[in-house]
């Protein structure tokens, strides 16, 4: 049978993808399509690991799910000072001590951030479906990834502070004019 975290892992509604041992590359042996192979069946996971015992994890959020990828702790910091309530979110420290943190996104937003979004210095967009992020029990140089606050289930996760969304948002589009030279004359 597969790891416990990994069955712990389908259990709160994440996918999953075997990743290069001490990297975060997808295993192409197995994956050759990487993130949309990522899958939530427990047989799957099992072949996985009996095929690469001593692979890392990718761990998919679904599409309601925005991570945070955090990679300097000084941004951290930074990132607490207007929005506190981000300290209750679940997180997870990486091996070279930035954060994953994991937000749900209000309805009727999913499709309008990317996750190559770039709006705050520091601060990658992960998650949404398109993105997916090394976990524990992955290490990557000897360093282990671990949880300092808890993964929940996507819709028990708390809500992306909205001025923090309306920050990773993109701008909307300039108003438009209507055209007072053109006569309608063809």
């Amino acid at each position: 049978m597969f790891n416990d975290i990994l069955a712990h892992y389908l259990a709160l509604g994440y996918r999953l993808l075997p990743l290069e041992a001490n990297g975060k590359k997808p295993l192409a042996g197995l994956v050759p399509q990487g993130l949309k192979q990522a899958s939530d069946t427990p047989a799957t996971l099992e072949r996985w690991v009996k095929a690469a015992p001593g692979c890392n994890w990718g761990l998919l959020p679904p599409a309601e799910v925005l991570v945070l990828d955090i990679d300097d702790p000084a941004r951290w910091s930074e990132l607490l000072e207007p929005h506190p309530e981000l300290a209750e979110a679940p997180r997870q420290r990486t091996p070279r001590g930035g954060y994953h943190v994991f937000l749900r996104l209000p309805d009727g937003v999913n499709g309008k951030l990317s996750a190559s979004t770039r709006k705050l210095p520091g601060v990658d967009v992960r998650g949404l479906a398109r993105a997916y992020l090394a976990a524990a029990p992955s290490t990557v140089d000897g360093k282990p990834y671990e949880w300092e606050r808890p993964l929940v289930p996507p819709h028990q996760l708390p809500e992306v502070p909205s001025a923090l969304l309306q920050r990773l948002l993109p701008a909307p589009p300039p108003p438009t004019t209507p055209c007072t030279s053109c006569t309608g004359a063809g």
